[in-house]
């Protein structure tokens, strides 16, 4: 399936075995400011743009968030106590800063004492790169590509982004009016989301996010005099040695391969100095400090949280539905349940939520999907019979999944004890191969909108999974 299309299936006791898959809309992040190159009406083809998505901080927030983090993780990590070391780091830093673009963020570079290759950005501006990512680069370029890719994860507020995202989820839809106006506190938010400090919320990104710092990083590079393919030759050099990898640079998502051949599609939009800067006599000096000093291993923090649909991969086995249940509430009360403990929720758009066990959920070719568990949300309804909504609801999914089909018509229940409807759906599920289930349930909800909570598993396994759904069915309240 396209982004874009959805797809819902779920059978209730009784009905045949069947099929449906599930597909969401992810959230663009492109757009909004054009900082450096491919200029207008030129021959050469315009540079990406990019702006923040999704956020429910503001950027004085980001860096209250980030001080906090940057002091626990001062606590936790040694840092390089080397003056000409981090002086070298920090001149860098401020020469690539002075170009972001976005919020003037008040940058901050620290060096930590380990071996591993590795950099990660914190909310606001804290940036700490590890010193064995100074003896990994082969000259200043590619440590100015490392340095710039981070910056871009701060100006484009990818950490306060997926907080924000995972509040949602964590909180209910109606966070997203309430937040910050409910007399809620930052502390208070950040808590509900795994707690402050070094949360790899703020630290581990997905492949629109690595994307992002990627292109935005190489036309930093650029507007600050360097030349981007030294970026791009960091990430080849990585891939040739492996095995040291940081939890930015050749991640799993994207494949390094990928990210340079990016790097390179972007270069005919760029305006690189001929004279662009690739080394220095000052880099060669720091570097050869570095190599002389024995550094430790050090352990990248621990990430909490739900992870993003692009991070999960199917797996080809999960685990079973947890008989101990966790409670998911919408902030406004407009709907609560509870759902087995071992399952994600995460949030995939401003009025849908994912409920899954991990490798059950993820994102392909811009859109996420579910295998196994649950799509939930809500929908704009303008008044009318619950029977019209839903077919009308029904069929606007079933013009985007013409694959699909209306296996038993919908039927009356009761649910939070009041009338819904039940609907089985099924066709071929784009990821598994395999037939699925699906049943989608609707209901009014509050504020004039339709509530939908759509159950889908493979056929041969949803008898597996039938108690977990009806679990979730029966202790599902809407206002």
């Amino acid at each position: 399936m396209k982004a874009g299309r959805r797809a819902f299936f779920v059978r209730r006791r009784g009905w045949a075995a069947t099929l449906l898959s599930l597909v969401l809309l992810a959230q663009a992040g492109c757009g909004g400011w054009r900082p450096w190159g491919g200029e207008e009406g030129g021959s050469a083809p315009a540079a990406p743009h990019f702006r923040p998505g999704f956020n429910l901080f503001s950027p004085e927030q980001d860096v209250e968030l980030g001080r906090q983090s940057a002091a626990q993780i001062a606590r936790e990590v040694p840092l390089l106590g080397d003056e000409e070391i981090v002086g070298y780091v920090r001149g860098l830093g401020a020469k690539l800063a002075a170009q972001a673009p976005g919020e003037k963020f008040p940058y901050q570079f620290n060096v930590v004492s380990a071996r591993e290759v590795n950099a990660f950005a914190l909310p606001g501006g804290f940036i700490f790169v590890n010193a064995g990512t100074l003896a990994a680069a082969r000259n200043e370029g590619e440590l100015a590509g490392v340095v710039a890719h981070e910056i871009m994860h701060v100006a484009l507020r990818h950490g306060t982004n997926q907080a924000s995202k995972a509040y949602v989820a964590n909180k209910g839809l109606g966070a997203i009016r309430s937040v910050f106006g409910d007399g809620e506190n930052l502390g208070q938010v950040v808590s509900s989301i795994g707690g402050a400090g070094a949360n790899m919320l703020f630290l581990k990104f997905g492949r629109t996010a690595e994307r992002q710092a990627d292109l935005g990083g190489a036309q930093l590079m650029a507007a600050a005099g360097y030349d981007p393919r030294d970026m791009a030759g960091f990430f080849e050099t990585l891939e040739r040695e492996g095995g040291q990898r940081g939890p930015e640079f050749l991640s799993d998502h994207p494949d390094p391969g990928d990210r340079v051949a990016s790097i390179n599609e972007l270069l005919p939009s760029l305006q690189v100095r001929t004279d662009a800067v690739r080394n220095s006599p000052e880099f060669e000096r720091v570097r050869a400090r570095v190599e002389g000093r024995r550094l430790p291993a050090a352990a990248a923090p621990e990430r909490k949280g739900p992870r993003e649909p692009e991070d999960v991969e199917p797996a080809t086995k999960r685990p079973p539905p947890s008989s101990a249940a966790a409670e998911f509430r919408a902030a406004d009360g407009s709907f609560a349940f509870e759902y087995p403990k071992n399952w994600d929720a995460v949030q995939v758009g401003a009025s849908e939520l994912i409920f899954a066990p991990e490798g059950a959920y993820g994102r392909r070719d811009g859109a996420a999907y579910v295998t196994h568990g649950l799509f939930v949300g809500t929908v704009a309804a303008d008044g009318g019979r619950l029977d019209a909504l839903t077919e009308a609801f029904l069929q606007q999914m079933l013009r985007a999944n013409p694959d699909f089909q209306v296996r038993e018509a919908p039927r009356r229940v009761t649910l939070s004890g009041r009338e819904a409807f039940a609907t089985l759906v099924v066709g071929p599920s784009p990821v598994t191969g395999k037939t699925e289930v699906n049943v989608v349930y609707t209901i009014p909800a509050s504020g004039g909108r339709l509530f939908y909570l759509i159950q889908v598993a493979p056929a041969d396994e949803f008898d597996s999974y039938r108690p977990a759904f009806e679990a979730v069915v029966g202790s599902l309240r809407v206002a």
